[in-house]
């Protein structure tokens, strides 16, 4: 006999959308069929001396690959550019996620899966309150054992929120 399955009660179909709204933060993202890119900065405003983390998460399907930050020939490296506001600097290189093996001939670098990047970025003492954007340029080629896409180039951009500087007495 098929025992009906029991009536439970469903999500509200709108929660699908923001499976990560638990997490409170700016986002923007571009969906490609091999890889989906995420740019992401924490939501809370940040105060004007403060430091806080920029994250560009890839996901890459099953047998995708793409090159390392630091592939040669560069044309062919992952790239990462940041096109930051003013009064807004870079604190230290790129964290780059852990490589493994390509599956192509040559066994070189890779990224496969999730690849997680991370930038501390400075805000500066005299940037004004209010919403700052801040672009990633990002550039890459997805590969399998058989053969490369075109490159991709995307644009991602996020706000940061500046809060207003705390008066120091």
């Amino acid at each position: 006999t098929n025992a009906a399955a029991p009536d439970h009660q469903r999500a509200p179909e709108d929660t699908s959308e923001y499976p990560d709204s638990g997490q409170a933060k700016h986002t923007d993202r571009s969906e490609g069929e091999q890889v989906s890119v995420v740019l992401e900065v924490p939501e809370q405003p940040v105060q004007p001396g403060m430091q806080f983390p920029l994250t560009v998460k890839f996901k890459i399907a099953p047998l995708w690959e793409i090159r390392t930050i630091d592939a040669q020939p560069e044309k062919l490296a992952t790239q990462l550019e940041l096109k930051l506001p003013d009064g807004f600097q870079t604190q230290g290189d790129w964290q780059v996620p852990p490589t493994g093996r390509s599956m192509s001939f040559d066994s070189h670098p890779v990224y496969s899966g999730e690849a997680v990047f991370q930038r501390t970025i400075e805000v500066g003492k005299k940037v004004p309150a209010g919403p700052c954007s801040v672009t990633c340029q990002i550039h890459y080629q997805a590969c399998d054992e058989q053969r490369c896409l075109s490159p991709v180039q995307k644009d991602l951009k996020v706000t940061v929120q500046v809060a207003e500087a705390q008066k120091v007495d």
